[in-house]
């Protein structure tokens, strides 16, 4: 069930009887920027710490205890050129619990004072809390660097979107852009995105559609224009293979590399190239698990990962200084083995159930199914469960072989515990 509530304002209720909780997400939709990213992730941070009503954490707990038990939280995430500021409510409902018959009126009610009635003062944020939250997200984004291996996929990001700058920077921004927000402008810039931004709002659980409609219409949301808030296709230049190699006093090294990987949602080998991921090293079951890390015994950790919006691979390892050639040359050889076909039909078989079991479960998590439909909606592509699971059964060895046949690598990223030069 979709209503549009008002030009640029959607509403999508997904009733599904299983759950006994219910599941609301709000999503401030824009095209990123390099200054939005940083502007809307410590909005984030700030609108979810207190409102006019609730005007500390405590306050705020309360209420959520209130709320029999509720959840509630903001976070930031980019869907390749698109960032998303959410706001997500969690809480139980009220057909299974006594004299409970108004929860789901005073969720959305506490959601619409979080969202719409910040903590201001003077025309601003509240001073003292602007100030905490800055402090702690810079302080947050700088202790990434310890994280050596999110440091590493961080400058591989970089490296290998080193023509976008949008796609350079993470969802949360950019530490020293944050530093500089000024409450004046962070809070100019959040009365201009209540208005502005395109907002798709989703209720997922044993709910009555009716009912929902009545409790958001009452938002009166204004409307607002529509600015083409949608993914599209990705066709990245192939490129020569860039290498950069940092070195830092750390114990466990990082070999990171990026490929251009040739599928999206709306490509006929996108299921293909799900199983391939998972038959080369997004599995247990995956060959780089398998050969590099247990047989050969050269990696920590040896992962690959695909992010289908942007037609990137990603391979992970965590591996000694002196076994960088040969990790290299294994992960290598075990992309040629999928290429050529060098795969049984009994590992195939795994990796699909492996896949189809992981969906299945997925289909117990109310949150899920909000986040399938954003996707959904952002690529314009209407994809159902069984669809997507009769997709990836259908996947055959020479349609993996073929998605391997086009994965080019073109980054490597190497953070090193000692100095050592590339041939």
């Amino acid at each position: 069930m979709r209503i549009q509530l008002n030009t640029g304002v959607a509403l999508t209720v997904i009733p599904v009887s299983q759950f006994k909780n219910t599941q609301i997400s709000v999503h401030f939709l824009e095209n990123a920027s390099k200054k939005a990213t940083s502007y809307r992730s410590l909005l984030a941070n700030i609108l979810e710490t207190s409102s006019q009503r609730y005007s500390n954490q405590i306050l705020v707990s309360q209420e959520l205890s209130n709320l029999y038990g509720a959840g509630f939280g903001t976070s930031v995430m980019r869907k390749q050129t698109v960032h998303d500021l959410t706001f997500s409510l969690s809480l139980a409902n009220n057909r299974y619990l006594e004299n409970a018959e108004n929860l789901l009126t005073n969720g959305v009610d506490f959601l619409k004072e979080m969202i719409f009635h910040p903590l201001v003062e003077n025309k601003h944020f509240q001073e003292r809390s602007f100030e905490r939250q800055r402090s702690n997200l810079v302080a947050y984004i700088e202790a990434l660097r310890d994280d050596k291996q999110s440091y590493a996929a961080l400058q591989l990001q970089k490296l290998f979107f080193n023509q976008d700058e949008i796609q350079q920077i993470p969802a949360f921004g950019e530490a020293d852009v944050i530093a500089k927000i000024s409450n004046e402008a962070l809070f100019q810039y959040y009365q201009t995105m209540l208005v502005s931004d395109p907002i798709e709002i989703y209720v997922v659980g044993n709910v009555d559609g009716n009912q929902v409609a009545t409790l958001f219409t009452d938002w009166q949301l204004p409307s607002r224009q529509v600015r083409g808030i949608q993914i599209q296709p990705q066709i990245r230049p192939d490129k020569m293979t860039q290498i950069k190699t940092e070195t830092q006093v750390i114990v466990q090294s990082k070999l990171d590399l990026a490929y251009r990987f040739p599928t999206d949602f709306r490509n006929p080998a996108y299921y293909a190239g799900i199983v391939f991921n998972a038959l080369f090293g997004g599995s247990p079951l995956s060959k780089l698990f398998l050969n590099v890390r247990e047989k050969a015994s050269l990696a920590y950790y040896a992962t690959s990962s695909i992010d289908v919006l942007n037609g990137l691979l990603v391979v992970q390892t965590g591996i000694n200084t002196q076994d960088e050639d040969r990790v290299l040359a294994i992960i290598n050889e075990q992309l040629r083995d999928i290429e050529s076909g060098r795969f049984t039909d009994e590992d195939l078989e795994q990796i699909k159930t492996g896949l189809v079991s992981n969906y299945v479960a997925s289909l117990d998590s109310e949150r899920s199914y909000a986040a399938r439909a954003l996707t959904n909606s952002l690529v314009g592509s209407q994809v159902t469960a069984k669809e997507w699971l009769d997709g990836i059964q259908s996947v055959s060895r020479l349609e993996i072989c073929e998605v391997a046949k086009k994965v080019q690598l073109q980054t490597v990223y190497f953070l090193s515990s000692e100095a050592k030069k590339h041939a």
